[in-house]
């Protein structure tokens, strides 16, 4: 029997910080933190909507009034309350054994910044990702679609496939996670919640999962938020590419730690 303890990975899906929606949940989600402790937390990317840089609403009047500071303020705000409880509590107690690893795999609303910058070169050196302020928060930062292992599990904001590099999704998305890595992988992106697991022929398990977002209120873009799953997942006993996932829905951490 193996006796080595894992580490506990806290993954925060897809968050979409926005203006017009309460940033509370982040005041709960940083009570979270600090009474689970976990060892790692991992951002899988999205925290900041960036509605102001969607190419899709482009000159509609569904964009007016968004603005590109307010996308930042409240993307800052929302860092700022889900770190806090944890520093307070190590500055307090300097001793503490605790010292969370902190990390952001980018997503493709946070990758809008550069997409947008790129677009516009005048642009260059006044949109940065730096202006979200992840590095300030002590999260490392992973650039988008650049995977990150962390305990012999993959993390990436959405993982792709084929020539054309698209997004691995669809009805067996976990599944499908597993048979296209060829390890274990964790992603968000689709806001769905999917699990499947798998044991190779030298009997070492391996599973996807996809985590859903950690996400209130509505959004125009999509028909489908039926589909959604919002929560916050954990992956106990994490090592050597295994781990135990457990669930907390945003409704059942809203309750709880607010």
């Amino acid at each position: 029997m193996n006796k080595k303890q894992g580490r506990k990975i806290l993954v925060i899906p897809d968050a979409h910080a926005r203006p017009g929606v309460s940033n509370e949940r982040f005041d709960a989600l940083g009570q979270f933190i600090l009474d689970k402790q976990p060892d790692v937390i991992v951002n899988i990317g999205d925290l900041a909507d960036m509605g102001s840089l969607c190419s899709y609403d482009k000159g509609q009047g569904v964009a007016e009034g968004r603005r590109y500071q307010d996308d930042i303020a409240v993307a800052n705000d929302a860092l700022r309350r889900y770190t806090k409880p944890t520093f307070d509590y190590l500055k307090r107690y300097k001793a503490s054994k605790w010292k969370p690893e902190w990390h952001v795999t980018l997503g493709n609303h946070e990758n809008r910044i550069d997409r947008a910058a790129n677009q516009s070169p005048e642009l260059l050196g006044k949109l940065a990702i730096d202006d979200i302020e992840f590095k300030k928060h002590k999260h490392k930062v992973h650039e988008f679609l650049k995977p990150v292992s962390i305990d012999g599990i993959c993390f990436q904001h959405f993982f792709t496939s084929g020539i054309l590099g698209k997004p691995i999704g669809g009805v067996n998305h976990a599944r499908t996670l597993v048979l296209k890595n060829y390890q274990s992988s964790v992603c968000g992106h689709s806001h769905s919640r999917d699990y499947w697991e798998d044991v190779r022929a030298d009997g070492k398990r391996v599973f996807g999962l996809v985590v859903g977002c950690y996400d209130v209120g509505h959004h125009q873009y999509t028909t489908e938020q039926r589909r959604w799953w919002s929560g916050l997942v954990c992956l106990h006993e994490a090592r050597d590419g295994t781990a135990e996932p457990a669930f907390y829905s945003t409704d059942y951490v809203l309750r709880r730690y607010l």
